[in-house]
Formats: C-alpha cells, sequence, structure tokens
C-alpha cells in the first residue's frame, strides 16, 4: 500500500507539481537574457550563451525561455535548443528549436506544445539581429527518426526560400516513442535601430 501510495505521489507531481510556465527566478533570468541579446552592446555581466528568447503566447503569458546553440542534454536542461546545421532566427531556410515535454529534472517548457499550439498561433523570437514572428502553418506526429523535419524544406515540400521554423518535442508525454513537430513561417520582422 506504501509502494502505491508513493507511485501516486510521483505520477502527481509529475502531471501536476512541475510546470511549463517558469518560474520567478527563472523569468527574472530570462528578462535579463532578453535585454543582453537585444542590447548594440552587452552589459559586462552579460554571461549568457544563450542566442534568442522564444516565446508562444498560446503557451501562457509569462512563457518564455532562452534558445541555445546545440540540443544536448545540458542545454535542454536550462532552455530550448536549437538544431545545429540549422538557419538562425529570421534567416532564409528553416530555423529549428528543440525542448522537453517531460524530464527527469522537472524542466519541461513544451509540455502544452502539442494540446494548445494550433494553425494560426504566433511564435515570437528575439535575437541580436531582430524580433521575428512565426505563424504556425500546421502540426505534425512523427517518429524519432524523422530527421527530414529539419531539411530546409521542412521535409514536406515547404519553399526552402521561405523564412520557416519547426519545433520539436517528443510525444507522448512521458515517452519518446514519437515526436510531435510544429510548422511555422515567418509573417512579419522588426530590426533593431
Amino acid at each position: 500500500m506504501a509502494g502505491g501510495l508513493a507511485l501516486g505521489g510521483y505520477t502527481a507531481w509529475l502531471v501536476w507539481g512541475t510546470s511549463p510556465q517558469p518560474s520567478r527566478p527563472e523569468q527574472a533570468r530570462i528578462a535579463r537574457v532578453e535585454r543582453d541579446l537585444t542590447r548594440s552592446t552587452p552589459s559586462p555581466e552579460s554571461s549568457t550563451d544563450a542566442n534568442a528568447v522564444m516565446r508562444i503566447p498560446a503557451l501562457g503569458t509569462h512563457w518564455a525561455y532562452p534558445v541555445y546553440n546545440g540540443t544536448t542534454t545540458e542545454q535542454l536542461e536550462k532552455g530550448l535548443g536549437h538544431y545545429t546545421g540549422t538557419v538562425g532566427p529570421g534567416q532564409i531556410g528553416n530555423y529549428a528549436v528543440a525542448g522537453h515535454r517531460s524530464s527527469n529534472s522537472g524542466f519541461e517548457p513544451f509540455a502544452d506544445l502539442p494540446d494548445r499550439v494550433k494553425p494560426g498561433d504566433q511564435v515570437i523570437v528575439a535575437a541580436p539581429t531582430g524580433r521575428y514572428t512565426y505563424t504556425v502553418t500546421s502540426t505534425q506526429q512523427t517518429t524519432p527518426d524523422a530527421v527530414q523535419v529539419l531539411h530546409p524544406d521542412q521535409g514536406r515540400g515547404a519553399n526552402p526560400r521561405d523564412r520557416l521554423i519547426t519545433l520539436t518535442t517528443c510525444t507522448p508525454r512521458y515517452g519518446s516513442t514519437g515526436r510531435f513537430i510544429v510548422y511555422g513561417r515567418l509573417t512579419s520582422s522588426r530590426t533593431p535601430k
């Protein structure tokens, strides 16, 4: 009986005790990262290795996470990961980003991605080169080996001369037998003055 209670408690913590919304300290850290990224001259105390900050309003008012170069465990445990070999934000081609939907540490920024992000929603990326707004065009479930979603045409024949975005996460939430993919296209941008 005690084992069942412990398992039930752990399961409840996984479902309700972890949150894709950044905590207040994380929100403050992300605000500092974004300020440093968008300044023409970074502050001397800046030590971020993030290259952008992503916001997805459909995931919540305070949902914002830094994007780091690479998709190693270290990078995905503190933010989102920009796939090596794909273009940067706002560039022609496919800007591809990964994030946890569930993790042992409880850090799971994309937990609600499949349930709440739909075509027409926005993905906003603030980077040193500008602020880019992408509009979600479609979503898809694939197998973990479907790496063609990272290609310039997103593996689905999209125009590789467009400015595209692809977001990936594992599915189901507490497993990794599949991948949930969000596709989008740049619809507006604002460059620094």
